[in-house]
């Protein structure tokens, strides 16, 4: 199970709005500046978190940390269905096209033509209507708070 925290927005019907911080791909330096994945994704990131719709069955408030979770292998076989299937398509017809000896441009054309039919299929496979409930993060438990912590002065004698 891949985990990770997430704060609830809003709580309505059964169900908890949760914002997840958005973060690169890479984290492991810090040179954020010059890397070129932290470019990617400050050029096609659409804000600092992500929301999602979970099922609420804890009984959450609005600002409270939970934590949301989802199935590696279903992971996995989404990022199949999303990344492999259409390089396959694209990959398949333009070489069906080379091998029925079409020409170039023709092997390009339905090279892209493949992309789309894999692109299309791969929506339908993890986007569809029971796609989205399966494909949707479980709600875990809720964050543990550490509690009130009170400093206390320093006693005279140890403040010199």
């Amino acid at each position: 199970m891949i985990e990770q925290d997430a704060s609830v927005i809003a709580v309505a019907d059964g169900a908890a709005l949760v914002e997840v911080p958005r973060r690169s791909s890479c984290s492991g330096c810090g040179h954020g500046s010059s890397c070129g994945t932290a470019t990617v994704a400050k050029l096609f990131g659409q804000g600092s978190a992500t929301r999602l719709r979970v099922v609420d069955h804890l009984g959450l408030a609005a600002g409270e940390r939970v934590v949301i979770g989802i199935r590696s292998p279903l992971l996995v076989r989404a990022s199949l269905s999303a990344y492999l299937l259409p390089l396959l398509a694209l990959v398949g017809a333009a070489g069906g096209a080379d091998a029925a000896g079409l020409g170039d441009m023709a092997g390009a054309a339905s090279g892209f033509g493949g992309l789309l039919a894999g692109l299309w299929l791969a929506g339908l496979i993890t986007g569809g209507g029971g796609a989205r409930a399966r494909f949707r993060p479980l709600l875990l438990r809720r964050v543990a708070c550490a509690g009130h912590v009170t400093i206390e002065p320093p006693h005279p004698t140890v403040a010199g």
